[in-house]
């Protein structure tokens, strides 16, 4: 909790989160303002990987992952961090948030084996969260898209 809040301040509140944020939407924009893209996507990938390492130097080492084998590990935990990302919108706070949701899923479908449930449903469930989550994402970018042209039509309608 102390880290998402840390990592928050740091991407709205300083300028180093500025310019993390502009490489990460447009390098070539970023270069162009003078900001050092090279080094800031170097320094992006390098704070990911240290916050990654945290979070499974904290699973480990608390007992919690000591019955969890590593190759089930490897095959799921790293790809659930773009839906992650995806349903939290980028944002710390909401990728906590969508962390904690699937965790729960996830976690609520493993005890459910005990009354005969399929623990596969639980994958159905979170990719069907997923994309619908996608969708809406898409649907705002249409909308909003339609919206201008009619705007940009009605002004120009209003002008003649």
């Amino acid at each position: 909790m102390i880290v998402v809040i840390i990592v928050y301040i740091i991407l709205s509140k300083t300028t180093f989160g500025f310019e993390l944020k502009a490489c990460g939407l447009n390098k070539d924009a970023s270069r162009y303002a003078g900001i050092n893209e090279k080094r800031n996507i170097i320094l992006s990938m390098v704070i990911a990987g240290a916050l990654a390492g945290l979070g499974g130097g904290l699973l480990y080492l608390s007992g919690i992952g000591k019955h969890i084998e590593v190759v089930d590990v490897l095959a799921e935990e790293g790809f659930m961090g773009i839906p992650i990302a995806l349903l939290g919108l980028s944002h710390p706070i909401g990728v906590l948030i969508a962390g904690l949701f699937i965790a729960h899923i996830t976690v609520g479908g493993f005890y459910m084996q005990v009354y005969d449930f399929t623990p596969e449903i639980i994958e159905m469930i979170i990719a069907s969260i997923i994309y619908f989550s996608a969708f809406a994402l898409l649907f705002k970018s249409i909308v909003g898209f339609i919206s201008k042209k009619i705007n940009k039509n009605r002004e120009t309608n209003a002008n003649d």
